[in-house]
């Protein structure tokens, strides 16, 4: 947790590495479709947090963000079959109704399977989008009282910042219930 640059060691704050107690995965989690795609890990040890190490919230059950803008954030490859950085990398997209992501693979000569469970974020030029190795990474969004929380999980796209090819992950309210049960 906490790391900024791969490459570097001389880095302001230090990372921490922490091992894994336990991980939970989604007993529904469907391995040809990506639904219910997310699992939750313990830790060994407890974090302190610091200036880079935070934690998030997760989502109230009501947020309606179609419009707003998410903050993507991972190492994963700058560009379809591209190199890996080493510094983190952060990308703004809007999110969008799964109605349009739909409308969005269909312009794209793609028919995909949308459920509640997703939600999509993108353009239709592209430009702007997560990419293989991002997966699994936070979908963040600022509330209006300032502080961030959760609202996905990267999860899968076709591409990366191809037009009308949105990125799609999980969407965390559908699964808040479940989070908190798991977590106790």
């Amino acid at each position: 947790m906490g790391e900024h640059d791969f490459s570097s060691v001389m880095e302001p704050y230090s990372f921490v590495e922490r091992g894994v107690r336990r991980k939970v995965v989604h007993p529904s989690y469907n391995f040809f479709t990506y639904e219910n795609d997310l699992a939750l890990v313990e830790l060994e040890a407890p974090v302190k947090y610091r200036p880079h190490i935070a934690p998030i919230c997760l989502p109230s059950n009501e947020d309606f963000l179609i419009g707003r803008n998410a903050s993507i954030t991972g190492w994963g490859r700058l560009k379809e079959g591209g190199v890996l950085p080493s510094i983190l990398q952060e990308v703004q997209v809007p999110i969008i109704s799964n109605h349009k992501c739909k409308i969005m693979f269909l312009a794209a000569g793609r028919r995909e399977y949308i459920p509640d469970i997703f939600m999509c974020s993108g353009l239709e030029e592209g430009r702007k989008d997560s990419c293989q190795g991002d997966s699994g990474g936070p979908v963040q969004v600022q509330g209006e009282d300032g502080r961030w929380f959760l609202a996905g999980i990267i999860s899968w796209g076709i591409g990366c910042g191809e037009p009308n090819l949105p990125g799609v992950c999980t969407r965390i309210s559908k699964y808040k219930t479940w989070i908190l049960k798991n977590i106790k």
